[in-house]
């Protein structure tokens, strides 16, 4: 019989495993005094990061890491596809390859079938935002797996700084630029690396919630010409809570098309929420 806690645990981690991101070692770049780049404007900086994306349609990696959540620490294992702008695929394979969850995200819909349990889910991010206790969307999913910006945010009240040596555009106040689908301001830090102009840490602050959303990218690899993140130290965390995922890739694939495949056996009954 599976007992309460872990039942718990496998349900928290089909969440923060949407988090995660790619690759191997760090390679070799050119870089760039951080008091030379204090002198370009925030425009300038938010620009060479974009520029610097991560771009692809098809992304494939296996991962492997450790969950933290309530002190309890658990290891992980499975593989992740991506069809840029159209869907996240996870499955959750942590015991001898053999797949416990797998989880479907679109920008309309969440599914999951959680094999332990015999369940599934079907509804939209209101149930991740709900458990995470976040505002997040399918772009900032993607965004923050594969090491970019929130194209989809707002980027014109930026301030460059420096941060004990390091360079940061800081944001006071950001959100997304769609009239139609508001969201809350965050308060927004990015650290850049000054070679790549690729993300090192984002972190979102929401002071009225009092959470904050912290992605360190801890090492990136090239992948098929493009710098993209081998290891991702994840933590979100609120006044009462908090929960941490480290995840490493390999085996990671860009540009061979995907098989996102996702049913619910029949015999499945919805989750008890």
């Amino acid at each position: 019989m599976i007992n309460k806690n872990y039942r718990h645990f496998s349900r928290l981690l089909l969440l923060l495993l949407l988090m995660a991101a790619i690759g191997s070692c760090r390679p070799q770049r050119e870089v760039t005094p951080v008091s030379e780049l204090l002198q370009k404007s925030a425009r300038s900086l938010v620009s060479s990061m974009h520029s610097n994306h991560a771009d692809f349609n098809y992304f494939s990696s296996r991962f492997s890491g450790s969950a933290t959540i309530d002190k309890q620490t658990y290891n992980l294992s499975g593989n992740m596809r991506i069809h840029k702008d159209e869907a996240i695929f996870i499955s959750v394979a942590p015991v001898l390859g053999i797949e416990v969850a797998r989880i479907l995200i679109t920008p309309d819909t969440v599914k999951i079938v959680n094999r332990l349990e015999g369940t599934y889910f079907v509804g939209d991010m209101s149930f991740i935002n709900n458990m995470l206790n976040t505002d997040l969307d399918f772009y900032m999913l993607q965004a923050i797996l594969i090491g970019n910006d929130f194209e989809h945010f707002n980027h014109n009240n930026f301030r460059v700084m420096e941060d004990r040596g390091r360079l940061m555009l800081h944001s006071p106040s950001r959100g997304r630029q769609s009239r139609g689908n508001p969201s809350l301001p965050y308060e927004n830090n990015l650290w850049l690396d000054t070679g790549s102009f690729r993300i090192q840490q984002n972190v979102l602050y929401d002071p009225r919630e009092q959470r904050t959303i912290k992605a360190d990218y801890r090492s990136y690899a090239s992948v098929g010409g493009q710098l993209l993140p081998s290891e991702i130290f994840l933590e979100f965390s609120e006044t009462a809570s908090r929960a941490e995922l480290l995840i490493r890739f390999n085996r990671t694939a860009l540009n061979n098309p995907q098989q996102l495949t996702f049913s619910i056996p029949s015999r499945y009954v919805p989750m008890d929420l």
